[in-house]
């Protein structure tokens, strides 16, 4: 389930902690307007979503840097997610949902695996056990484990949830769990290796938001240099990640800086030169 997009749900009750409803205002906004540098050369794999959501930008980046496909703006709620065409495809009204031709998907780790099966096998190598395996663990570690640190520290600077009681403590703990994942998971250049594979894309959205020194100063997460240096690299590895700062004003840098104002240190290297702008 996609909890970014629960307070949107016909039956929810929950409510956007009131220092953030500006945000709320330029996402719904922003899933109304066309789709900005989408990818859209190329195949017709549709990614229904929004450019303001870590989940929707692995899929997203995977089928616009492979040009297969493109995203398809949906916003949730009765406007979106909640219409009778799209819960045809996906009764449980979550983005990011997938269309390609007949076959119709949900949950980005799965539309990850599909895509990479059909379209880039090199993404998740059929040959290769091991590395699968490996594939996988990050993956699913990273949605079991460091997810909920993603919603108590980036979701409350993008306005999607209100702040925890505690964010000195849940900054810290999301800080000590990425350190730990990247420990293990990012040994190598990228997940397994030296070359891009699924979970690089599932998991750099959500880093890349991590550096951003606004989420260091209202969340108190400290990202390692490990993770900066892994970001660079995802970024130089996969040019459709400009959309990760770029989309028509919605991108997840942009909101962010909508915010806390212009942010060109977003991504420093450790020895504080600032590489992407």
């Amino acid at each position: 389930a996609q909890a970014i997009f629960a307070h949107e749900a016909a039956a929810s009750s929950r409510r956007l902690h009131p220092r953030f409803a500006f945000f709320r205002i330029r996402f719904v906004m922003g899933c109304t307007q066309s789709a900005p540098a989408s990818g859209s050369a190329g195949g017709g794999v549709q990614i229904y979503g929004v450019t303001g959501s870590q989940n929707c930008m692995g899929p997203v980046l995977l089928v616009s840097e492979k040009k297969i496909g493109s995203i398809v703006p949906t916003m949730p709620g009765p406007d979106g997610t909640l219409k009778p065409d799209f819960l045809a495809m996906n009764p449980f009204h979550a983005i990011p949902t997938m269309k390609d031709g007949s076959v119709v998907l949900a949950e980005s780790s799965a539309i990850l695996r599909y895509l990479a099966r059909k379209y880039a096998p090199e993404l998740y190598p059929e040959g290769d056990a091991k590395r699968r395996a490996y594939i996988d663990w990050a993956m699913d570690n990273f949605a079991g484990s460091l997810y909920k640190d993603c919603m108590a520290t980036i979701y409350p600077c993008l306005g999607y949830m209100g702040p925890p009681e505690d964010r000195p403590a849940a900054g810290k703990t999301a800080s000590d769990n990425m350190t730990e994942f990247a420990n293990f998971f990012l040994r190598e250049k990228f997940v397994g290796g030296d070359k891009l594979s699924i979970a690089d894309y599932k998991i750099a959205p959500f880093l890349f938001c991590w550096l951003h020194p606004m989420v260091k100063e209202q969340s108190f997460v400290e990202a390692p240099d490990r993770v900066k240096q892994y970001v660079k690299d995802f970024m130089a590895a996969c040019p459709a990640s400009d959309m990760l700062k770029t989309a028509g004003g919605f991108a997840l840098k942009e909101m962010l800086d909508a915010k806390y104002g212009s942010t060109p240190e977003l991504l420093l290297d450790v020895a504080g030169e600032v590489k992407i702008e």
